[in-house]
Protein backbone atom coordinates (compact mmCIF):
# COMPACT_ATOMS: atom_id res chain seq x y z
CA UNK A 1 0.00 0.00 0.00
CA UNK A 2 1.68 3.06 -1.21
CA UNK A 3 -0.65 5.54 -0.80
CA UNK A 4 -1.65 5.29 3.11
CA UNK A 5 0.37 8.48 3.60
CA UNK A 6 -2.08 10.49 1.05
CA UNK A 7 -5.14 8.86 3.01
CA UNK A 8 -6.96 11.19 5.25
CA UNK A 9 -7.12 10.37 8.68
CA UNK A 10 -10.29 7.36 9.68
CA UNK A 11 -10.51 7.06 6.07
CA UNK A 12 -9.13 2.85 6.05
CA UNK A 13 -9.46 1.38 8.04
CA UNK A 14 -12.95 2.32 8.20
CA UNK A 15 -14.37 3.51 11.48
CA UNK A 16 -18.04 3.87 10.19
CA UNK A 17 -19.13 0.61 11.29
CA UNK A 18 -18.71 1.56 14.96
CA UNK A 19 -19.68 5.05 14.70
CA UNK A 20 -23.38 4.02 12.77
CA UNK A 21 -24.11 1.77 15.86
CA UNK A 22 -24.65 4.84 17.68
CA UNK A 23 -27.54 5.71 14.93
CA UNK A 24 -30.23 3.11 15.80
CA UNK A 25 -31.92 1.95 18.60
CA UNK A 26 -31.30 -1.98 18.11
CA UNK A 27 -29.05 -4.39 16.34
CA UNK A 28 -32.05 -5.36 13.98
CA UNK A 29 -32.58 -1.84 13.49
CA UNK A 30 -29.16 -2.28 11.01
CA UNK A 31 -26.99 -4.28 8.54
CA UNK A 32 -23.82 -4.27 8.26
CA UNK A 33 -22.33 -5.73 5.40
CA UNK A 34 -18.28 -6.50 4.87
CA UNK A 35 -18.07 -6.30 0.99
CA UNK A 36 -14.72 -8.08 0.00
CA UNK A 37 -14.66 -8.59 -3.35
CA UNK A 38 -16.34 -11.13 -5.76
CA UNK A 39 -16.46 -14.19 -3.75
CA UNK A 40 -18.78 -12.39 -1.21
CA UNK A 41 -20.73 -10.27 -3.88
CA UNK A 42 -23.98 -12.38 -3.91
CA UNK A 43 -23.81 -12.84 -0.30
CA UNK A 44 -24.01 -9.13 0.59
CA UNK A 45 -26.33 -8.61 -2.54
CA UNK A 46 -28.84 -11.00 -0.99
CA UNK A 47 -28.80 -9.09 2.21
CA UNK A 48 -29.13 -5.85 1.39
CA UNK A 49 -31.68 -6.96 -0.68
CA UNK A 50 -33.72 -8.79 2.26
CA UNK A 51 -32.59 -5.45 4.59
CA UNK A 52 -34.37 -3.21 1.83
CA UNK A 53 -37.06 -5.07 1.16
CA UNK A 54 -37.76 -5.64 4.91
CA UNK A 55 -37.43 -1.55 5.38
CA UNK A 56 -34.28 -2.14 7.66
CA UNK A 57 -34.03 1.86 8.69
CA UNK A 58 -29.67 1.40 8.27
CA UNK A 59 -27.98 -0.55 5.45
CA UNK A 60 -24.36 0.04 5.78
CA UNK A 61 -21.83 -1.75 3.12
CA UNK A 62 -18.35 -1.35 4.33
CA UNK A 63 -16.12 -1.28 0.59
CA UNK A 64 -12.16 -3.03 0.61
CA UNK A 65 -10.15 -0.34 -1.26
CA UNK A 66 -9.89 -2.50 -4.83
CA UNK A 67 -6.27 -3.19 -4.00
CA UNK A 68 -7.85 -5.30 -0.54
CA UNK A 69 -10.39 -7.36 -2.63
CA UNK A 70 -10.26 -10.90 -3.53
CA UNK A 71 -7.10 -12.22 -2.19
CA UNK A 72 -6.84 -15.41 -0.35
CA UNK A 73 -4.21 -14.19 2.93
CA UNK A 74 -1.61 -16.86 4.01
CA UNK A 75 0.19 -16.66 7.13
CA UNK A 76 3.45 -18.49 6.05
CA UNK A 77 6.30 -19.54 8.54
CA UNK A 78 9.33 -20.74 7.80
CA UNK A 79 12.50 -22.11 9.26
CA UNK A 80 16.15 -22.09 7.71
CA UNK A 81 18.40 -24.19 8.76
Amino acid sequence: DHFHLHRQPLVWPSVGASLAKYYVRTEADALFVDFEGASTSDLAAKKVTGALASGTPLVFVNMLPEQERDYVSLDLRAKAD
